[in-house]
């Protein structure tokens, strides 16, 4: 077998404030929408999110965490920051390796955008 993909499920509890904050701040594009359920693409990375009435599996509005690697952050970093996004940790060149930022989304769901420092911490 080889893997070839992966899409993280957010739970949301407003699919559309949450599509609006995805698009216009974080700057996604939207892949697809069905009534309780939507796709975000942003180069690779793909993102679904799962509104509160969406049949199937649910799990905690608000607990996702996830890291997206980047080949840099410092103009995203900026320009989201401009957007309104809502920083939880600035960014910052850490201990282990990457210099990154967190945000929330709306329902304080976690996004980690990350690049590899070059100089082997």
């Amino acid at each position: 077998m080889k893997a070839l993909s992966t899409a993280i499920v957010v739970h949301v509890s407003d699919l559309n404030t949450s599509l609006q904050y995805y698009k216009s701040v974080l700057g996604f594009k939207e892949d697809f929408k069905l009534e309780t359920y939507a796709g975000l693409v942003m180069d690779e990375v793909c993102i679904h999110l799962s509104g509160p009435t969406n049949p199937g599996r649910k799990k905690t509005i608000g607990q996702a965490h996830f890291c997206i690697n980047c080949d840099e952050v410092d103009t995203y970093f900026n320009e989201i920051s401009k957007n309104g996004a809502i920083i939880d940790v600035p960014l910052e060149d850490r201990y282990y390796g990457m210099r990154d930022f967190a945000v929330h989304d709306p329902d304080g769901n976690t996004l980690v955008f990350g690049t590899e420092l070059q100089t082997g911490y």
